[in-house]
Protein backbone atom coordinates (compact mmCIF):
# COMPACT_ATOMS: atom_id res chain seq x y z
CA UNK A 1 0.00 0.00 0.00
CA UNK A 2 1.32 3.49 -0.74
CA UNK A 3 0.79 5.71 2.25
CA UNK A 4 0.35 9.52 2.13
CA UNK A 5 -0.04 11.91 4.51
CA UNK A 6 2.13 11.72 7.58
CA UNK A 7 0.42 7.55 7.30
CA UNK A 8 -2.76 9.13 8.08
CA UNK A 9 -4.11 7.69 4.46
CA UNK A 10 -3.39 5.17 1.78
CA UNK A 11 -3.71 5.79 -2.13
CA UNK A 12 -6.20 3.82 -3.91
CA UNK A 13 -4.84 1.51 -6.56
CA UNK A 14 -7.10 1.52 -8.69
CA UNK A 15 -8.76 5.25 -8.79
CA UNK A 16 -5.40 7.32 -6.95
CA UNK A 17 -8.00 8.96 -4.32
CA UNK A 18 -6.61 8.81 -0.92
CA UNK A 19 -8.66 7.24 1.81
CA UNK A 20 -8.33 6.32 5.55
CA UNK A 21 -9.10 2.81 4.44
CA UNK A 22 -10.28 1.05 1.14
CA UNK A 23 -13.66 -0.01 2.40
CA UNK A 24 -15.45 -2.62 0.62
CA UNK A 25 -18.03 -0.08 -0.46
CA UNK A 26 -14.90 2.05 -2.25
CA UNK A 27 -13.85 -1.54 -3.47
CA UNK A 28 -17.30 -2.44 -5.16
CA UNK A 29 -17.01 1.16 -6.90
CA UNK A 30 -14.34 -0.43 -8.80
CA UNK A 31 -16.07 -4.02 -9.34
CA UNK A 32 -14.24 -5.71 -7.11
CA UNK A 33 -14.75 -6.80 -3.53
CA UNK A 34 -11.73 -6.79 -0.57
CA UNK A 35 -9.87 -10.14 -1.56
CA UNK A 36 -10.72 -9.04 -5.41
CA UNK A 37 -8.58 -6.01 -5.00
CA UNK A 38 -6.05 -7.48 -2.94
CA UNK A 39 -5.34 -10.08 -5.97
CA UNK A 40 -5.84 -7.43 -8.44
CA UNK A 41 -2.85 -5.56 -7.31
CA UNK A 42 -0.59 -8.17 -6.52
CA UNK A 43 -1.10 -7.68 -2.55
CA UNK A 44 -0.85 -10.32 -0.35
CA UNK A 45 -3.98 -11.46 0.85
CA UNK A 46 -3.82 -10.77 4.40
CA UNK A 47 -2.20 -7.28 3.72
CA UNK A 48 -3.81 -4.59 5.40
CA UNK A 49 -5.80 -1.66 3.79
CA UNK A 50 -6.21 0.79 6.49
CA UNK A 51 -3.70 3.29 6.72
CA UNK A 52 -1.49 3.19 9.67
CA UNK A 53 -2.69 5.73 11.78
CA UNK A 54 -6.36 4.37 11.68
CA UNK A 55 -5.06 1.45 12.75
CA UNK A 56 -2.93 2.21 15.43
CA UNK A 57 -6.26 4.17 16.79
CA UNK A 58 -8.41 0.92 16.19
CA UNK A 59 -5.61 -0.80 18.17
CA UNK A 60 -5.78 1.21 21.05
CA UNK A 61 -9.45 1.20 21.37
CA UNK A 62 -9.27 -2.62 20.76
CA UNK A 63 -7.16 -2.77 24.04
CA UNK A 64 -9.23 -0.70 26.16
CA UNK A 65 -12.03 -3.08 25.37
CA UNK A 66 -10.05 -6.10 26.57
CA UNK A 67 -9.30 -4.30 29.23
CA UNK A 68 -12.57 -2.53 30.50
CA UNK A 69 -14.89 -5.45 29.24
CA UNK A 70 -14.78 -9.08 30.55
CA UNK A 71 -17.06 -10.48 27.71
CA UNK A 72 -14.48 -9.33 25.49
CA UNK A 73 -11.79 -11.14 27.52
CA UNK A 74 -13.82 -14.49 27.88
CA UNK A 75 -14.18 -14.54 24.11
CA UNK A 76 -10.54 -14.10 23.41
CA UNK A 77 -9.86 -16.88 26.05
CA UNK A 78 -12.47 -19.16 23.83
CA UNK A 79 -10.47 -18.40 20.63
CA UNK A 80 -6.95 -19.05 21.93
CA UNK A 81 -7.82 -22.34 23.45
CA UNK A 82 -9.18 -23.45 19.59
CA UNK A 83 -6.06 -22.05 18.48
CA UNK A 84 -3.95 -23.95 20.73
CA UNK A 85 -5.98 -27.30 19.72
CA UNK A 86 -5.53 -26.66 16.36
CA UNK A 87 -9.25 -25.79 15.57
CA UNK A 88 -8.85 -22.48 13.85
CA UNK A 89 -5.89 -23.88 11.45
CA UNK A 90 -8.43 -26.84 10.70
CA UNK A 91 -11.32 -24.26 9.63
CA UNK A 92 -9.09 -22.05 8.19
CA UNK A 93 -7.34 -24.67 5.88
CA UNK A 94 -10.79 -25.97 5.49
CA UNK A 95 -12.43 -23.38 3.61
CA UNK A 96 -9.51 -22.12 1.37
CA UNK A 97 -9.17 -23.12 -2.17
CA UNK A 98 -6.57 -26.09 -3.01
CA UNK A 99 -3.41 -24.78 -4.46
CA UNK A 100 -0.10 -22.98 -3.49
CA UNK A 101 -0.19 -21.06 -0.29
CA UNK A 102 1.83 -18.24 -2.65
CA UNK A 103 -0.60 -18.65 -5.44
CA UNK A 104 -3.87 -18.05 -3.23
CA UNK A 105 -1.96 -15.31 -1.25
CA UNK A 106 -1.09 -12.76 -4.20
CA UNK A 107 -1.27 -12.21 -8.03
CA UNK A 108 0.59 -10.12 -10.05
CA UNK A 109 -1.11 -6.49 -10.24
CA UNK A 110 -1.54 -5.36 -13.67
CA UNK A 111 0.56 -2.22 -14.63
CA UNK A 112 -2.21 -0.77 -16.88
CA UNK A 113 -5.06 -1.29 -14.18
CA UNK A 114 -2.86 0.70 -11.80
CA UNK A 115 -3.24 4.20 -10.39
CA UNK A 116 -0.79 6.55 -11.44
CA UNK A 117 0.36 7.08 -7.66
CA UNK A 118 1.14 3.39 -7.52
CA UNK A 119 3.14 3.13 -10.95
CA UNK A 120 5.47 6.08 -9.90
CA UNK A 121 5.74 4.59 -6.80
CA UNK A 122 7.33 1.25 -8.11
CA UNK A 123 8.80 2.79 -10.47
CA UNK A 124 10.08 5.44 -7.91
CA UNK A 125 11.00 2.26 -5.74
CA UNK A 126 13.02 -0.04 -8.41
CA UNK A 127 14.54 2.59 -9.41
CA UNK A 128 16.50 2.94 -6.35
CA UNK A 129 16.64 -0.66 -6.05
CA UNK A 130 18.94 -0.52 -8.99
CA UNK A 131 21.14 2.05 -8.23
CA UNK A 132 22.07 0.17 -4.76
CA UNK A 133 22.86 -3.07 -7.03
CA UNK A 134 25.07 -0.86 -8.96
CA UNK A 135 26.56 0.82 -5.71
CA UNK A 136 26.92 -2.92 -4.92
CA UNK A 137 28.56 -4.29 -8.00
CA UNK A 138 31.37 -1.34 -8.00
CA UNK A 139 31.75 -1.91 -4.38
CA UNK A 140 32.97 -5.79 -5.41
CA UNK A 141 35.42 -3.94 -7.65
CA UNK A 142 33.31 -4.21 -11.30
CA UNK A 143 32.75 -0.84 -13.29
CA UNK A 144 28.99 -1.30 -13.19
CA UNK A 145 26.22 -3.44 -12.23
CA UNK A 146 25.75 -4.62 -16.26
CA UNK A 147 29.89 -5.51 -16.24
CA UNK A 148 28.96 -7.48 -12.66
CA UNK A 149 26.03 -9.26 -14.32
CA UNK A 150 27.98 -10.46 -17.56
CA UNK A 151 30.84 -11.54 -15.69
CA UNK A 152 28.77 -13.94 -13.44
CA UNK A 153 27.03 -15.11 -16.21
CA UNK A 154 30.09 -15.70 -18.17
CA UNK A 155 31.50 -17.80 -14.71
CA UNK A 156 28.26 -19.51 -14.44
CA UNK A 157 27.09 -18.21 -11.34
CA UNK A 158 23.76 -18.79 -9.81
CA UNK A 159 21.11 -16.63 -9.23
CA UNK A 160 21.29 -17.61 -5.59
CA UNK A 161 25.25 -16.01 -5.75
CA UNK A 162 23.97 -12.97 -7.46
CA UNK A 163 21.40 -12.64 -4.97
CA UNK A 164 23.88 -13.06 -1.92
CA UNK A 165 26.17 -10.41 -3.44
CA UNK A 166 23.94 -7.69 -4.53
CA UNK A 167 21.56 -7.98 -1.67
CA UNK A 168 18.44 -8.56 -3.97
CA UNK A 169 15.88 -10.86 -4.11
CA UNK A 170 16.23 -14.73 -5.47
CA UNK A 171 13.84 -14.00 -8.77
CA UNK A 172 15.02 -10.73 -8.79
CA UNK A 173 18.72 -12.04 -9.46
CA UNK A 174 17.33 -14.43 -11.96
CA UNK A 175 15.64 -11.64 -13.97
CA UNK A 176 18.63 -9.51 -14.05
CA UNK A 177 20.78 -12.37 -15.04
CA UNK A 178 18.49 -13.36 -18.19
CA UNK A 179 18.05 -9.66 -18.67
CA UNK A 180 22.17 -9.77 -19.10
CA UNK A 181 21.85 -13.00 -21.23
CA UNK A 182 19.63 -11.21 -23.29
CA UNK A 183 21.15 -8.28 -24.14
CA UNK A 184 24.86 -9.86 -24.76
CA UNK A 185 27.13 -7.53 -22.28
CA UNK A 186 30.72 -8.41 -22.47
CA UNK A 187 32.24 -9.76 -19.55
CA UNK A 188 34.30 -7.20 -17.23
CA UNK A 189 37.51 -8.25 -18.72
CA UNK A 190 39.85 -6.01 -16.51
CA UNK A 191 38.73 -8.51 -13.32
CA UNK A 192 40.36 -11.02 -15.51
CA UNK A 193 36.99 -13.12 -16.49
CA UNK A 194 36.96 -14.27 -19.82
CA UNK A 195 33.45 -15.59 -21.54
CA UNK A 196 33.61 -19.04 -22.02
CA UNK A 197 32.72 -20.29 -25.75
Amino acid sequence: MLVVASGRRVVCHACGDELNAIAAGHARRHGLDLAGYRARFGLNRKASLVAPRLAQVRREEGLRRWESNEGVREGLAVGQEMARRGELYDLGSGAQPRGARRAQGREAATKAGASSALRADREARAAAARVRWAERAVALGFADLDAYLATRRSQGATSHTVRVELGCGGSVAARLLREVEASDVEPDVACGVVARG
